[in-house]
Parts: structure tokens; C-alpha cells; sequence
């Protein structure tokens, strides 16, 4: 017996008619096989679970109570099996079961209906996350998700599939009635700085640009998402550093706060990233509707207010 579990199909259904018969002649008969066959296969079954489960000391023969146990776990892989082959060969494959994605926050308020509207024709099942985009590698590796859009490309891993979405600079976010330069240091001297949650990949990504280009600043204020975020610099509370989408998706129309280019620039990619050969054609069709949706909508938006990012975003090829 092969298997690592110590059992494999046919001996659980040799073992079930052996108790529901109490004989292994009519349990051979019943399965086309012969008593030794019958015997050997329930021996070798005994032997690598290294428990009696039938008695054979009486006549007819009687399960064990160790038997008895194991002959409830194997009914019920027995109808699981059976209930899996049956699926399996009714089943539409051009849905997909059950698919899960994760987003990151900032492409919801762009692309999320459309995106679930193209996952809801294609599947049997699907759910949808948000957030943690410094979870979404053990997600997608952990199985706990099949599709990931996000800032995180996963780069270290090799064996993976990718679709770039978008690249888009970091931008300087002040309150509307600044009226000084663009410069960084300036503006960081005359406002707070509102940082990002510091286990978010975009807070990372700024601490290092500031670190880079030596401008320190209080810790001070923190927030957990670009709502957050906009939302305290549109007050006059601060200053921050963020991204074209991130302000699309905050809800906050640019005109109550002003962008300004970085001295020195930086950009964000959001790839889409999934796992080769299971999906199908889904991860590219979503692809394609993002950055469609993206292309339609956000660019338009953003780069009527500011001709200065339309050379900066980049909406992903084909």
C-alpha cells in the first residue's frame, strides 16, 4: 500500500463492505474481487494503520471498536469521493469554482465594479478583499487568495504571472491655500507630515524616499488609509506624500488640495499577479478592463487638473 496516509480508496471500500457483509467472500463478490484478495488488502490495511479492525477470532467475524471508528471516517470519505468524481464530470469548466481576489484599497473606487462584474460572469463563486497589501505575498502563496492587484509585484517569486496595471509618480499633497514652491523641505517646515500606516507597503515606500533624500520630520500623525489621509490634508492639518489614484480614491476632488511634483521622483506600479495555468483567460480580461476603466476615468480626471501627471501615468500594455 503506497500511500502515506496508510489507506487509499479502494481499501476504505474493501474495508466498508467487509463490516456492512461480515464476510469477505460476499464482500469480494460485491466488488468483483476474490476472497484473497479480498483478505490480502484488508491485512495490509491493518498492518500500515498498525490496528486490529476486524475480529477474527469469532465467527461470523465483527469489527473493533477501533474498527467501528474507522469505519465512520471511511464512509464518509467514501461519499465525499464519490460526490467529488460526480462533479467532477458534470462540471461547467468554463466557470471557474471559486476564485478569490485581493485589491489594494486605492484601485476599489476605480475599477472595483467592473472588475467583480467580470469575476461574477466567469465564476461559480468568488469573494473579494481589500486592504493589506504587505499580506497580499502570503496570501497569494498560502492559497488564501488566487489574483492579487496590488503594490506589491512579488518579484522574488519567479514561478508567478504578471499584468501591469499602472505606474503612477508619488505627489506632494498640501492643503489648497499653500502658496510657497513645490520644494519638499520647505513645505515639511511649514506643515506636520501625515504619514501612512507604517505596516502598509506604501508608508515603506515613502519612509525610504524621505530617508533618501535626508528630510526628517516628526512623527506625529499616522493614519491607516488615503481616506485618512486627504481627508487631514484637505483640513489644513498637514502635509503628505501620496499617489494620483490614492486621491482619486479617497473620494476627495483634487481642487481641495494641490499636488506638487517631487523634487526628486518615484513611482508606484499596481501589477496584477496571480499563479500560471489555473485561471484560465480571467486574469487577463481583468487586466484589459482595468486598465480600460483606468484609461476612461481616472487619467482623464486627474490630468484635467494637473497636464503635468499625464507624461507621468503610465496605464499598463498588453
Amino acid at each position: 500500500m503506497a500511500s502515506s496516509f496508510g489507506f487509499d480508496l479502494k481499501s476504505l471500500e474493501v474495508f466498508v463492505q467487509v463490516v456492512e457483509t461480515g464476510n469477505m467472500t460476499l464482500a469480494g463478490q460485491r466488488l468483483g474481487m476474490s476472497q484473497s484478495s479480498i483478505s490480502q488488502i484488508l491485512a495490509n490495511l491493518e498492518e500500515s494503520l498498525r490496528v486490529e479492525l476486524m475480529d477474527r477470532s469469532i465467527r461470523p467475524m465483527e469489527v473493533t471498536t477501533a474498527g467501528r471508528y474507522f469505519y465512520d471516517r471511511a464512509t464518509n470519505l467514501l461519499r465525499d469521493a464519490r460526490l467529488t468524481s460526480q462533479e467532477m464530470r458534470k462540471a461547467d469548466y468554463k466557470l471557474l469554482r471559486h476564485v478569490k481576489v485581493a485589491l489594494v484599497d486605492s484601485i476599489v473606487t476605480a475599477v472595483g465594479k467592473p472588475l467583480i462584474d467580470v469575476v461574477r460572469k466567469r465564476t461559480q463563486n468568488w469573494t473579494v478583499v481589500t486592504g493589506q497589501s504587505h499580506l497580499h505575498a502570503h496570501m497569494l502563496n498560502s492559497r488564501q487568495a488566487d489574483l492579487i492587484i496590488s503594490d506589491d509585484p512579488l518579484d522574488n517569486y519567479s514561478d508567478l504571472l504578471r499584468y501591469r496595471i499602472l505606474r503612477e509618480p508619488f505627489v506632494l499633497a498640501v492643503p489648497n491655500d499653500y502658496q510657497g514652491d513645490g520644494d519638499i523641505h520647505a513645505v515639511m517646515a511649514s506643515y506636520d507630515f501625515i504619514r501612512y500606516s507604517a505596516s502598509s507597503l506604501i508608508g515603506q515606500d515613502v519612509e525610504r524616499y524621505l530617508r533618501r533624500i535626508q528630510c526628517e520630520s516628526a512623527q506625529r500623525l499616522q493614519l491607516d488609509n488615503s481616506f485618512a489621509v486627504v481627508s487631514a490634508v484637505a483640513s489644513g492639518i498637514g502635509c503628505t506624500i501620496t499617489s494620483p489614484l490614492c486621491l482619486f480614491q479617497s473620494g476627495i476632488r483634487q481642487h481641495q488640495v494641490k499636488l506638487l511634483p517631487l523634487d526628486e521622483s518615484f513611482y508606484r506600479n499596481i501589477t496584477l499577479v496571480t499563479r500560471q495555468h489555473e485561471l484560465g483567460d480571467l486574469p487577463g480580461m481583468i487586466a484589459r478592463d482595468c486598465r480600460a476603466i483606468l484609461h476612461d476615468s481616472f487619467l482623464s480626471e486627474i490630468t484635467d487638473e494637473y497636464e503635468w501627471l499625464l507624461s507621468e501615468i503610465e496605464i499598463g500594455q498588453e
